[in-house]
């Protein structure tokens, strides 16, 4: 009888042991799905598997997954973490093992931009902040080519006059068309007015490079890029930021 109940309990359970593997036509947004679903199910270690999976194939898959796979996925991963901690110590060794494949060669941007987004959803920016620094003194092309994505882990940590070697008044083109984009997207009732706040909320904040012009003593830049925002937004509101901005003042990285 014994035999037989041991017998039972070893077959229900096989499922749970057994290791997830993924299909011969892999869907990378089905498996991050299944990985949320699993994850509530209690089925934590399939869930991580397909965190894992979907972190290192997706792009492969499908680039249109870059934004995806560096917000939304990390933001689940994170929450599978809390409530599973070898998740937790999975997502920190991919960080810790890039951090070294950038420090030992001369990696592309991507891997900084993995670094930083892990980070972020870790709540451990200081990590960015000190990579950066040491691609500041010892690969400094390589610190250019990154500092976007250290931009906002630098400004936490108030490392403007460090910022200031980098920021480009040019720059600020970019941050105008992306605006313009984003504003053409709400004309799309998929998006709508949900867009539309989006696209407010990051232009205002995007302030950002004013105020750090200030802080580096370059008026006459933030005073022309200012102008330039105006031509814009002119509402009261982004005109309140601009003037905290002209004043030095650096708003807080969103989102």
């Amino acid at each position: 009888m014994r035999t037989t109940f041991a017998l039972w309990a070893f077959l229900m359970n096989l499922p749970l042991l057994a290791a997830w593997t993924p299909p011969e036509n892999p869907n990378p947004q089905q498996i991050l799905n299944e990985a949320q679903a699993d994850a509530r199910a209690g089925r934590y270690e399939d869930a991580l598997a397909k965190h894992v999976w979907f972190h290192e194939n997706a792009l492969r898959l499908d680039p249109g997954f870059v934004g995806v796979r560096l917000s939304f996925a990390l933001s689940y991963w994170t929450e599978l973490g809390a409530a599973y901690p070898p998740a937790l110590a999975k997502l920190k060794s991919i960080r810790d093992d890039t951090a070294g494949r950038i420090r030992e060669s001369d990696q592309f941007p991507e891997a900084f931009h993995d670094f930083a987004s892990i980070n972020k959803y870790l709540n451990e920016s200081a990590k960015t902040k000190d990579l950066f620094l040491w691609l500041n003194s010892s690969k400094p092309e390589m610190a250019k080519s990154v500092f976007d994505f250290a931009e906002p882990a630098l400004i936490d940590a108030k490392e403007y006059r460090l910022c200031g070697r980098y920021i480009e008044p040019e720059s600020f083109e970019r941050i105008r068309e992306l605006y313009r984009k984003k504003k053409q997207l709400v004309q799309d009732p998929a998006h709508g007015e949900r867009m539309q706040n989006f696209a407010e909320k990051s232009f205002a904040n995007r302030t950002t490079l004013i105020a750090l012009l200030v802080v580096n003593d370059r008026q006459a830049d933030a005073n022309q890029i200012a102008a330039e925002a105006l031509k814009e937004r002119s509402d009261p509101a982004f005109k309140a930021e601009l003037e905290k901005a002209k004043r030095g003042t650096v708003p807080a990285p969103w989102p």
